[in-house]
Formats: structure tokens, C-alpha cells, sequence
């Protein structure tokens, strides 16, 4: 069985020798500022000079978090890219956004052209989802070091996007929420979102500004969980819970595609957000939930066949079911539901290793083990292309389409790859 020091070093040489290499090189825009990132899924061709806010933000966090692992000594320095430069590359990347995507109500454009001057044609106008990852951005900025003037900001974002996810007014491109549902993914967003803000605010010795948006974030969050079959995605709008205040009894009767699939690598995510969520408010409330679900969540999600986790199941495990309509959400369940993607499983690794070595779980680091000999089995490049092929279908062979957005986006790789060594760092002492 792989150790987590082991499974560390793994982590490490990937992000020193193939992930972030690639992107400091090819992704930065040193000409106009912000991000390359609308590459194939092969890494070996830009098809856009567009720059998706959702993943502006998300490159500014990666690399105010690449700095913060690269002072501290647990990341050897990329050529040319020490912290201080890495910070200044997120910096400027922060400065891009504040200048072109941030709107004066607190919203983010969806998509800008190269230079940032207007909107990129032939996309959505906002998504709740990119205004969230530029909070996060700036808020990670402040974190490590840069001017605590990006938390302002961050929290203006924050609050906006709070209220239309409570009203359900809020977009959420590229996925629309079919009628009559709920949604997971929103509340798990801004629960990360609030998360990296409070850490934010408590590395620099501030009160923390959102805790009570902080803890009824959380509890939404749990509000989603239906003990046999893990986390409901999307739900009908009767099946209220104690976390999610205002719902009507009335509703679809859940025999529904929409309201019986599942997506494990969500509710696994999710889970590991929770946790942290729950250590900086001091309150375990959930704590025996969430990590009581994620051994179940790898076994909903396994293919028993190929390996590796499927992208949706049916709540009773294997392809969804249940009555579909005709909502394009519908259609991509039921076209998806069998790759494999990058994603699922590196933040499937990551809350493993956080169960099993944070929290003394060792039914968990089994899990962690087939998941993480799957992931870099499968995922990693070599011949197939550049960085990390990131698309799979079922059986790991490369699927050359668009997943969510044109862009090949570098963020949940760097996240995991970054929490397992701060794991591991964390048990030895470091």
C-alpha cells in the first residue's frame, strides 16, 4: 500500500516537473496580463485567446498557493519562478480581473478577449461560479502575503453571489439547474469560496468577517446528505433540510433522472472543504458525517471494470436512471456519465489522504491508495500529450471534447497535488 510519504513525493514531482512548468510557461500573459489557459485537452494547442474569468481566478489562487508551498521550502522552485515571482504573477493576474472582469455590482464578466477590453462574444454574460473563484483568488493573494486591500473585494464578491444563491437567482453556466431542483454545486462553491476568505482573515490576525455566513454555509452543505446514498445533487425544491431555510414542501416526486443521480467527485470534494471549514470553526457538528460518507462516495462512483470514478451514477450506483427530460443538463448526464475526469479523482485523493491521515481513518487510506495509483496511472500525459490529459473515457484512453469550458485548466491538479504534500509536511513536523 502506498504511504502518504511516498504518495507525497509522487505529488511533488509532478508539480515541479510537469504541471507547473507547463503553465508558468505557456499560461502566463506577460504581454497583457491574466492567463492562457484555452488549450486542448493534449495540452498541445491554444484554440483561443479568450480569457474565462473562472479560470483567471482560479490560475491567481494556484499561484499565490504555489508561493506560499515554494517559501516554506516544500516546493523546489521552477526555473525562472521563485515565490516573489510567482506572487507577482498572481498579483498581476489579480490586477487584470479588478480592472476588466469585476463590475461595480459585485458580479464578474463571464469571458473577456485577450486584452481584456470587452466581453468575448458568444458566452454567457456572468456565472456565479467564476464571480467565486476571483474571490477566492483575491483572497489568496492577501493570505500570502500580498496587499490585504484584495480582501475588500473579495468580500464585496462573496456577499453578492450569498444572496442570489439563497434567492436562486444566481446563473451558474455552464450548467443550468433543471426546474424545480436545487443545486449542490452552488452552495459548495461559496462554501469554499467563504472558506478561503476566513482562512485569509485568520492568517492575518483579523476577525473573521463571515464566520456566521461561514457556519450556515456549512450546514447547507450537509443539508444535501441522504445517509443511504451519500449527497444529492440535485434534489426537488420539497426535500428541504435544517441547512437550507425557505424551501416549500411541494415539488416533482424525485422519480426523475435530475433527482436520483449522483456525482460522487462533488460530494467528495465538498467533503474535505467541510472538514477544514469545520476545524477553523472549531464546531464538529458534521464532522462524523462527512467523514463517515467518503469511503461510501469512492464505492458509489468505482468502476469495477476499468477502474477510476465515474463522472455520474445513479443514486443506487451504475448509470443513472429514472425518467430524463429534455434540459441539456439531462443529456450531458446521460452522454458523460461514464468518463473519467481529472478532476474527480485528484480531489478524490485529496480527502482520502485528509480522512485517513488527518483524521484517522483507515478504512479511507485503502481508497486512497486505488485511487491515487488510478490517477497518476491514467492521468499524466506522457505520450498522449502535454501536462495532463484531462479528459478520459471509461477506459482512460484520451477523449478529445470540451468538459464545462474550452480551457484546460491547471486548478484542481495543483490544489491536491499541494494538499498531499502540506499533509504529509504537516505529519512530519514541517
Amino acid at each position: 500500500m502506498k504511504t502518504l510519504e511516498s504518495a507525497a513525493v509522487d505529488a511533488r514531482d509532478q508539480l515541479e516537473q510537469v504541471v507547473l512548468p507547463f503553465w508558468l510557461t505557456h499560461g502566463i500573459d506577460h504581454e497583457y496580463g491574466g492567463f492562457h489557459t484555452c488549450f486542448d485537452n493534449r495540452g498541445r494547442t491554444q484554440v483561443s485567446g479568450d480569457k474565462f474569468t473562472w479560470s483567471q481566478g482560479r490560475f491567481v489562487w494556484m499561484l499565490a498557493r504555489a508561493a506560499s508551498l515554494t517559501r516554506a521550502g516544500l516546493l523546489r522552485p521552477v526555473e525562472g519562478f521563485d515565490a516573489d515571482a510567482l506572487m507577482a504573477c498572481a498579483t498581476r493576474g489579480a490586477d487584470f480581473l479588478a480592472e476588466y472582469a469585476l463590475r461595480p455590482d459585485g458580479t464578474c464578466s463571464f469571458a473577456l478577449v485577450r486584452d481584456g477590453s470587452v466581453e468575448a462574444g458568444g458566452h454567457p454574460v456572468r456565472s456565479v461560479y467564476a464571480d467565486l473563484f476571483v474571490a477566492m483568488g483575491f483572497a489568496e493573494i492577501a493570505r500570502q502575503g500580498g496587499p490585504q486591500r484584495w480582501l475588500e473585494p473579495a468580500r464585496f464578491i462573496v456577499d453578492r453571489a450569498r444572496e442570489d444563491i439563497h434567492q436562486r437567482v444566481a446563473p451558474t453556466p455552464p450548467y443550468t439547474i433543471p426546474e424545480g431542483h436545487r443545486a449542490f454545486g452552488p452552495h459548495l462553491i461559496l462554501l469554499n469560496a467563504l472558506l478561503v476568505l476566513s482562512e485569509a482573515e485568520r492568517s492575518l490576525q483579523m476577525p473573521i468577517s463571515r464566520q456566521e455566513a461561514l457556519a450556515s454555509e456549512l450546514d447547507a452543505v450537509m443539508s444535501f446528505h441522504d445517509g443511504d446514498h451519500g449527497f444529492r445533487e440535485m434534489p426537488p425544491l420539497g426535500r428541504a433540510r435544517s441547512g437550507d431555510p425557505g424551501e416549500s414542501s411541494a415539488g416533482p416526486s424525485g422519480a426523475g433522472l435530475v433527482a436520483t443521480h449522483r456525482v460522487p467527485g462533488h460530494a467528495l470534494e465538498a467533503m474535505w472543504i467541510a472538514l477544514e471549514a469545520m476545524d477553523l470553526l472549531g464546531d464538529a457538528t458534521h464532522r462524523e458525517t462527512a467523514l463517515a460518507s467518503i469511503a461510501p462516495l469512492c464505492e458509489l462512483g468505482w468502476d469495477a471494470e476499468y477502474g477510476g470514478l465515474f463522472r455520474y451514477v445513479d443514486e443506487a450506483g451504475g448509470p443513472p436512471a429514472g425518467v430524463a427530460g429534455a434540459s441539456d443538463y439531462e443529456r450531458l448526464v446521460q452522454t458523460t456519465w461514464d468518463t473519467k475526469l481529472w478532476w474527480v479523482h485528484t480531489e478524490a485523493a485529496a480527502v482520502a489522504a485528509t480522512a485517513a491521515w488527518r483524521h484517522d481513518r483507515p478504512e479511507v487510506a485503502a481508497w486512497f491508495d486505488r485511487i491515487w495509483h488510478y490517477t497518476l496511472n491514467t492521468f499524466p500525459g506522457g505520450t498522449d500529450g502535454e501536462e495532463w490529459v484531462q479528459i478520459r473515457n471509461r477506459d482512460g484512453s484520451p477523449r478529445d471534447e470540451v468538459v464545462a469550458l474550452p480551457v484546460k485548466d491547471p486548478f484542481h491538479i495543483t490544489r491536491n497535488l499541494m494538499q498531499l504534500v502540506e499533509i504529509a509536511a504537516a505529519r512530519a513536523g514541517r
